[in-house]
């Protein structure tokens, strides 16, 4: 077919973990999720896997994995995340590749990416190299197989990154149309300016490289991309179809592609509803008979490139000025401050670039004695990230490149050296300055890499950069009044998240007694000989062996920790003393409340962190309703006095009154609402009385039981009961007309439709119970919106 259209979505989330911890920590700015990584994977990552296409009546006619007909960036600090957090969307997303391989003649729908998001031109030859080496083996890692294409963060380009990438046996890459400055026919002389953006998008270029290899380019459509991304243009799912159609030439006999690409995230996070207009667009264009979907790889094999190009280096999709946006302040900015300097950016490119330049020759010299090949060592090194560390993938990798036996701190400093240089490289993630401020949560990242950089090579090089570092961000301007400078910002904002073994091990305490996990990055043995638990207060102590997996370092501690509400915590961390010395500690620690004065290092509710705060009082809050239950239950016959003599009722008793009706429907909606009159009459009760529902926690616990039921219905495909009870939660959730969401719900009755067809075939040879069971699947179906065919 001459006509064939791509849309590619770029998915990625920066590194988003402590440094120290290797685990995302509560962001406050994305509540009500616990950070933005869980935020943007609820509003667009897991939808996309699942994106609903309507009928006119709003009813549910079709599912779309849109992964699997696009085409897509596989950013390996996204699905590390995924595959940990979110495994469902994560399989979605690994199988989607998988069905677009079958539908695009043996081309996946994925595309690999520079490793963590860093600007290309603006590295170093040896990190561009191990930039695109690990982006190339975390792919084929996940994905089973090689990647054709690779996403260069910001589309920031420049020629010796293009060379890097056709080394490692990449076919092509995606750029603005802007980025390409001229243009010829293949074997002709002449060259055709184009700057500007006035290039032929709709066909592949081949780029001529100084090593005599080449790579194939495509320029996306900018005017249509604009408008799916700052737009009204996902607004129709139909008027996006009938744009990508429209731009195909007039009457043109000549192969065509149109292709755009914009972030991922714009299809349901940056436009809510997003990926329903892209899975109506995919479904109105594959309908038709003078248009085919493809993805790049397909097309590029199809047909090759008959015109090459001479790129324009040093641009980017995102600033106008080349890539000045992530080195000094050019005048780009999101938006959001346009009063704001970025006058700060200049002094920590400078502080980034003065660590990594000086690392990098010190850590090549030192890892030389204790490795074959300190390249091919760093090149490898990405297998111990996907392996988690785990001692396998840690053995492994020393047994491939370790020249002889080492000696257990031989081990740990090449550990420690290798980690050093990746978080050099996670440092220099674009996102640390693309927004307005240092203060912002891209810079401090990047700040914290830092930080933990040159945390591991004052430990393995004895090399001290944190001065010069702090002195250079000591010239940063902030715009945010609460700090005056980068250095301040620095003190403030990454200091106090690193970590210690000592203060890990004081954490793991924490884990042990609110039943948290410890983090992947350490392995924590605790042999706990004491502990307390009664109304007020719980405690413990024993001594615990932490281990970081990362570097191999690992130590002993004697651990005494005492739980007595939020703000009464106490933890004590010392070198091991023996049994009656944890013994005397212990008792001091029950009887007196104060932690022995031998106790080195001592916690208290003050030091603990935002994520130590946030899991402790998700452990708490249940037990703070059970007893504003137990407080209304004991006040109950008052408030029932109060009533009954037309007495205005306190604020405390309407409160509580509230907490214990909420609580009640709560309960319901967790049962199954087996009465649903029972709900209905306590929400007229509440309604009369004008006590306030608790919204949000009505509709989580309505949706939640909603899908359970679901799934349950769909392991016992002959019991009609659970469609039943679903059909009676959705009833009693509208009594409060609560936004239920309902988008797994829905999946798992589309994967019964099969099913009801079996049940609807022996309903109608007279199986009575088949008859109901179809009847409440139907019922069930009508509630949640899916179309029963």
């Amino acid at each position: 077919m001459d006509r064939a259209i791509c849309i590619h979505g770029h998915f990625y989330q920066p590194p988003r973990e402590n440094p120290w911890l290797g685990e995302v920590e509560v962001q406050r700015s994305a509540a009500p999720y616990h950070d933005w990584n869980e935020r943007v994977a609820a509003e667009c990552y897991a939808p996309n896997t699942a994106a609903r296409i309507l009928d006119a009546e709003g009813v549910i006619v079709e599912v779309v994995n849109t992964y699997s007909r696009i085409s897509f960036t596989a950013a390996p600090t996204l699905l590390s995340w995924l595959e940990r957090h979110r495994p469902g969307v994560y399989k979605a997303v690994i199988d989607a590749d998988l069905e677009s391989r079958e539908r695009y003649a043996g081309h996946g729908s994925a595309i690999a990416s520079c490793y963590n998001h860093l600007i290309m031109p603006l590295a170093t030859r040896e990190d561009k190299r191990t930039q695109i080496a690990w982006g190339v083996r975390d792919f084929a890692a996940r994905f089973g197989r090689e990647p054709e294409g690779m996403w260069l963060p910001e589309t920031a380009v420049d020629i010796e990154s293009l060379d890097l990438m056709a080394e490692a046996g990449i076919r092509f890459t995606i750029l603005a149309p802007h980025q390409a400055g001229k243009v010829r026919a293949i074997g002709t002389d002449g060259w055709t300016d184009v700057s500007g953006g006035r290039v032929e998008t709709r066909m592949p270029y081949l780029c001529r490289l100084p090593s005599g290899r080449s790579i194939a380019i495509f320029f996306y459509n900018g005017a249509i991309a604009r408008d799916v991304a700052f737009g009204d243009l996902l607004s129709d799912g139909r008027r996006f179809a009938g744009r990508l159609l429209g731009a195909f030439s007039r009457g043109g006999k000549r192969l065509e592609l149109v292709h755009v690409a914009t972030d991922g995230e714009t299809y349901g996070h940056h436009r809510k509803f997003g990926e329903m207009a892209l899975a109506y667009c995919l479904r109105t264009i594959e309908a038709r008979d003078d248009a085919r979907f493809t993805v790049y790889g397909e097309y590029l094999t199809a047909h090759p490139p008959t015109h090459e190009v001479v790129i324009q280096e040093r641009t980017s999709w995102s600033c106008t000025h080349g890539v000045e946006r992530w080195r000094r302040e050019c005048g780009c900015h999101s938006g959001a401050h346009p009063g704001w300097s970025q006058a700060w950016r200049e002094p920590l490119r400078e502080a980034v670039d003065m660590v990594r330049d000086t690392l990098a020759p010190r850590s090549a010299e030192a890892l030389e004695r204790l490795v074959h090949d300190p390249e091919k060592a760093r090149d490898d090194a990405v297998d111990l990230v996907i392996g988690r560390w785990s001692d396998e993938a840690v053995e492994t990798f020393l047994s491939r490149h370790a020249p002889r036996d080492l000696a257990p701190d031989e081990r740990r400093r090449i550990l420690a050296l290798l980690e050093m240089e990746r978080q050099a490289m996670l440092m220099q993630t674009s996102c640390g300055w693309f927004f307005d401020d240092i203060t912002e949560p891209g810079s401090i990242q990047v700040m914290r890499h830092a930080g933990r950089a040159m945390e591991l090579a004052r430990q393995t090089l004895g090399l001290d950069l944190e001065p010069a570092f702090i002195e250079i961000l000591d010239r940063a301007p902030v715009n945010d009044p609460g700090y005056t400078t980068g250095a301040v910002v620095y003190e403030a904002r990454v200091r106090p998240v690193a970590l210690d073994l000592a203060r890990v091990g004081a954490r793991s305490a924490l884990y042990e007694l609110f039943g948290l996990e410890p983090p992947a990055m350490y392995a924590v043995e605790g042999d706990w000989r004491y502990r307390l638990e009664d109304d007020n207060r719980h405690g413990l102590a024993g001594t615990v062996r932490v281990r970081s997996r990362v570097t191999g370092e690992e130590s002993l501690y004697d651990l005494v920790a005492l739980f007595a509400g939020i703000d009464r915590i106490l933890l004590g961390v010392r070198e091991p003393g023996g049994d009656e010395a944890l013994l005397a500690a212990w008792e001091e620690v029950t009887g007196s409340g104060t932690i022995p004065g031998a106790f080195a290092r001592v916690y208290t509710s003050p030091d603990l962190s935002d994520e130590e705060r946030w899991a402790i009082a998700h452990r708490v809050l249940p037990g703070i309703g059970e007893a504003v239950s137990a407080v209304y239950r004991d006040a109950a016959a008052l408030i029932r006095v109060v009533e009954d003599l037309g007495l205005p009722a306190p604020g405390a008793a309407t409160c509580l009154m509230e907490h214990a009706c909420n609580k009640r429907l709560c309960a319901m909606l967790e049962e199954g609402c087996p009465d649903p009159d029972r709900f209905g009459a306590l929400a007229g009760e509440m309604r009369a009385k004008n006590l306030r529902p608790d919204l949000a926690a009505l509709e989580e616990a309505a949706s939640r039981r909603i899908a359970l039921s679901i799934v349950e219905a769909a392991d016992r495909p002959a019991d009609p009961a659970p469609l039943e009870e679903a059909v009676r939660i959705v009833r009693c959730a509208k009594v409060f007309g609560l936004p239920l969401t309902l988008w797994e719900s829905q999946n798992a009755a589309i994967g019964m439709l099969r099913y009801y067809g079996e049940m609807q075939r022996r309903a109608g040879e007279g199986d009575r119970n088949a008859e109901r069971w179809a009847e409440a699947f139907r019922r069930a179906a009508a509630c949640l919106g899916v179309r029963v065919t």
